[in-house]
């Protein structure tokens, strides 16, 4: 009996050993188990900003961004009347003729010389982000109202923000000679919110393409090929984004991951390099210990939409779902309207859209991960950080109807045929309802989807403003509920109204 049970508690300690715990596979139906964290369903909120070396000439062009400075710099009012064919590189590419980077080539002449003669390679040593401070950064997150905060780990000209033993093209062997993503990852990480990273590098091949065509005739060509790549998917090119990506799970353990588009098409989607690093990435965090199988407690967000749904996070790139969706998702979006790194002739958008956007997304089972661009020195300027405030202030006394709530039965009132937006929301209990109007009605706010035919008036305990100490009056009849609003708030932009029901919430369809 002594030895029976021994081999019990082997076998026992085997199986709860890491070498004999449940694994994901590289296949959908094995991540079909995943579960989206709860912190994420909770946060709705994160920041990121765009930051590289391409923040040094801070330059858009016309349909250009600041960030694809690297790629407009090379460009060429016309390219030859016949498409260059294959070998022969000589002939000036100009990425199907393409003429929305002459502003930053013309800019790129002028300020620092020909770009055969001053390469894009060259404004690393000129990155030193001498003003930047993780702490400050961190502590924005937080008077933002954020709850993550997406570092970049790379961007599509595959520099990197970390440390890597992979290439010399970083932040501690060029230019600041220091980790800034384990920085900001410190400091968010000591104000309690999660760390994310964002990976752009699958596009790394082919989005130097100028260089590509032009250059091969640089004495340093070997050396800066692992900058620009060689211009070509092979399995070199695979192995090196294979590398370099898992290296950055591996190394920041973030809590989340995104992956900008580039890695949604060719062979990167064709080879299963899709379920290949879900299953790593989810692996890893159970092994890192930030959950369990089925629940590993971390967010993949992906642009492929060909992903199911269940074992991903979808993400839209400055867009928004229609419709509420079953499955948590994500909306990227910046501050600025041209660029998405800081671009001293930028324009931006306005406050009060910015907080209609997070409320839109909110209402509709989305999280909202809005950009900023700082300055190559790591300031950031007031059009960004002033925003940001903003956003924290309002969030500050209306978070109520934005954090850790859940999608209603419908997320707007009325199908909007009326004069004023509503975006509805509701607690996780299941008892509190909140309708955002996006502009101010005046005396009285109706709203149509919860007139007596849909909403029984006996089950409605209180109805308040909030950032308003007193409950409000309120009739019902089959146009739908009337509530009587006090004077207009000061904090503007859009206005939750909380309704608490005495038990669950009813379901109307519209």
């Amino acid at each position: 009996m002594p030895s029976i049970n021994r081999l019990a508690l082997l076998l026992t300690t085997l199986l709860v050993s890491p070498g004999f715990a449940q694994r994901y596979e590289a296949d959908w139906e094995s991540i079909s188990s995943y579960q989206v964290p709860e912190w994420y369903q909770d946060a709705k909120f994160g920041i990121w900003p765009h930051w590289g070396i391409y923040s040094v000439p801070a330059k858009r062009g016309d349909g250009f961004p600041a960030e694809w400075y690297g790629r407009g710099m090379h460009a060429v009012e016309k390219g030859p009347d016949i498409r260059p064919k294959k070998g022969q590189p000589e002939t000036i590419m100009n990425d199907f003729y393409d003429s929305r980077g002459l502003e930053q080539a013309k800019h790129h002449r002028e300020t620092y010389g020909p770009p055969e003669e001053f390469g894009y390679h060259r404004f690393a040593d000129l990155w030193k982000a001498e003003k930047f401070d993780a702490d400050e950064w961190a502590q924005l997150a937080v008077d933002s109202g954020a709850k993550f905060f997406c570092m970049m780990a790379q961007h599509h000209d595959s520099f990197s923000l970390y440390d890597s033993e992979h290439t010399e093209w970083d932040s501690v062997d060029k230019g600041p000679k220091r980790d800034l993503c384990r920085e900001v990852k410190k400091a968010v990480y000591k104000k309690g919110l999660k760390f994310g990273v964002s990976n752009h590098m699958a596009w790394n091949a082919t989005f130097f393409r100028f260089y590509h065509a032009n250059y091969k005739h640089l004495p340093d060509r070997e050396r800066l090929a692992d900058l620009y790549s060689e211009g070509v998917v092979d399995d070199a090119y695979i192995d090196r984004w294979w590398k370099r990506t898992t290296e950055s799970v591996d190394k920041l353990q973030p809590d989340l991951y995104y992956f900008d588009w580039g890695w949604d098409r060719g062979r990167l989607a064709d080879e299963g390099y899709h379920q290949k690093f879900a299953a790593y990435y989810y692996n890893r965090a159970v092994e890192q210990g930030k959950g369990v199988h089925g629940a590993p407690g971390v967010v993949l967000c992906t642009k492929d939409h060909d992903d199911p749904p269940n074992c991903v996070t979808r993400d839209i790139e400055r867009g928004r779902m229609g419709s509420i969706q079953k499955n948590v998702w994500q909306t990227d979006t910046s501050i600025s309207i041209h660029s998405w790194g800081y671009a001293a002739n930028d324009e931006y958008h306005s406050l009060d859209y910015l907080i209609e956007t997070l409320v839109d997304v909110v209402s509709k089972n989305g999280v909202l991960m809005l950009n900023f661009g700082p300055r190559a020195d790591g300031t950031i300027a007031p059009e960004y950080r002033d925003r940001l405030l903003g956003m924290g202030a309002w969030l500050q006394i209306n978070g109520e109807a934005v954090y850790a709530t859940r999608p209603f039965s419908i997320h707007r009132d009325g199908l909007d045929r009326g004069a004023f937006k509503v975006r509805y929301t509701r607690s996780k209990d299941n008892t509190t309802l909140y309708a955002t109007t996006f502009e101010w009605p005046g005396e009285r706010l109706t709203l149509k989807s919860l007139n007596h035919d849909a909403v029984d008036a006996d089950r409605i305990g209180s109805i308040r403003l909030l950032g308003v100490e007193s409950d409000l009056e309120w009739s019902q009849d089959h146009e739908g509920l009337h509530i009587r609003l006090p004077e207009r708030p000061a904090y503007g932009s859009a206005y939750p109204v909380r309704l608490r029901f005495k038990g669950p919430l009813p379901s109307p369809t519209k």
